[in-house]
């Protein structure tokens, strides 16, 4: 399947889910990477499938990520999740032939702690840490959720720093990430929801920034009463630091698709 059949699929499913959404209860994602500070109820459990595709580099680039979630709450204010990560990629190597693979990535461990509330208190608050382990790369992110619901109006913000080594043969290689998040929705009805998400993704190594790309784009929300789904398209505008898009690094744009069943 080509890029655009790949693109025309995913937005197909997100197309059906809407078609086949009923009356329900407010979404638990409203956006695909901005989060809220929502947690599950004490004993809840939901499975939640995530696929982001990222395509567009100087030579040809598409990249699948998977990842199988499984959440669960644990108290009024704390829930936990499990993943297993993996991702397929094509891409043009340097004779200009296209190779693909497909890899285990390993496991994460995410903790979110609610700390207030969006409707109750004069803002939305919670801690988020993740730990990920794989075969040759290792990770901790922590984030600061901020979010407030203003009738129909959604307004959230994450400000997100992260750890990553990178085992290579010769040597552990270690960079920094800072990715300030923003995300706006109007719930036009229990069971939809549209909005705007803009994202800074700003990469550190060795004590210098290597780019800093800032990503913006639309998002849609639909749910029942035993799943819910979030789909955002996030192409990239422009690297901040070089004045213009970084296609080494970064691609073009980014389709992630979120789904997530009640158990």
């Amino acid at each position: 399947m080509n890029s655009l059949g790949r693109l025309g699929l995913g937005l197909a499913v997100a197309g059906a889910a809407l078609c086949f959404a009923a009356t329900a209860s407010a979404n638990d994602r409203h956006f695909g990477y901005t989060y809220e500070t929502a947690v599950l109820p004490p004993g809840q459990r939901e499975l939640e499938v995530w696929t982001t595709w990222r395509s567009g580099r100087e030579s040809y680039y598409s990249r699948f990520d998977h990842r199988m979630e499984f959440e669960v709450g644990l108290t009024g204010q704390l829930m936990t999740a499990f993943y297993l990560n993996f991702h397929g990629l094509t891409e043009q190597n340097e004779e200009e032939v296209r190779e693909s693979r497909f890899a285990y990535d390993g496991v994460s461990s995410e903790w979110k702690l609610k700390l207030s509330d969006p409707v109750a208190d004069a803002i939305g608050s919670a801690g988020y840490l993740e730990f990920s382990a794989g075969p040759s790369l290792y990770e901790i992110e922590a984030k600061l959720l901020l979010d407030k619901r203003m009738g129909n109006l959604l307004f959230a913000a994450n400000l997100v720093g992260e750890i990553e080594w990178e085992i290579e043969p010769e040597e552990t290689k270690h960079e920094y990430v800072v990715e300030p998040v923003l995300g706006m929705s109007y719930v036009v009805s229990p069971n939809f929801a549209a909005g705007l998400e803009v994202r800074s993704e700003n990469v550190i190594e060795e004590g210098e920034v290597e780019h800093s790309a800032l990503s913006a784009g639309p998002v849609i929300a639909v749910s029942d009463e035993t799943y819910w789904a979030t789909l955002t398209f996030l192409p990239q505008i422009t690297d901040l630091k070089s004045g213009e898009r970084d296609l080494e690094g970064n691609e073009k744009f980014e389709l992630r698709l979120l789904f997530s069943f009640h158990l």
